[in-house]
């Protein structure tokens, strides 16, 4: 767990942290088991997710960000920019998995949240291409799925080439950086 006090709303408010720090710090972690898992094991993990973002809802509909458009106000804060970070992967871990994480109709007012924080100049000068991300993002999970069957199966040796290794066509990833 993450030392986030700083940055929690006892720091920006002086009232006790609110849950929305914590469904924050838990939501990377959540989402990337999301990603790196199949079945029983990945449904569970998406409903850690949308406990997490239900803390988020629950702060944006009637907690310490209530009528906000972003968590710092009517501009962009510093938490926006920390849960924003990665807020980009969400879409494309939702194709490569074929699992809904944000609806909108069960997460409206965080989904509001994350398109307009992504409809930000600054916010699309930065995020890569989707078509680079997901050509990313589909060849680390097949990589990942692979050395978790690697691991589950006893005594055997998985061998699984990078993403950027898979196809000499393809154009190199390196400088793209995983943030969730």
């Amino acid at each position: 767990m993450y030392d986030v006090s700083q940055f929690g709303p006892a720091g920006l408010f002086g009232k006790p942290k609110h849950a929305c720090i914590g469904g924050q710090v838990e939501l990377g972690p959540a989402v990337g088991a999301v990603f790196a898992s199949t079945g029983e094991e990945q449904e569970a993990a998406v409903r850690q997710v949308h406990d997490n973002l239900a803390l988020l809802e629950a702060e944006l509909r009637e907690g310490a960000f209530k009528g906000r458009r972003f968590f710092g106000g009517d501009e962009v804060g510093l938490l926006d920019v920390v849960l924003g970070c990665g807020s980009y992967w969400l879409a494309v871990f939702e194709e490569v998995t074929g699992v809904r994480l944000v609806d909108a109709d069960v997460f409206p007012l965080f989904h509001a949240w994350l398109r307009d924080f992504e409809a930000q100049e600054q916010v699309k000068e930065t995020i890569p291409s989707v078509d680079r991300l997901l050509e990313y993002a589909r060849g680390l999970r097949q990589m990942l799925l692979a050395l978790a069957a690697g691991a589950s199966a006893p005594g055997s040796a998985t061998t699984v080439e990078s993403p950027a290794s898979q196809s000499a066509a393809a154009p190199a990833t390196a400088d793209i950086a995983v943030d969730i």
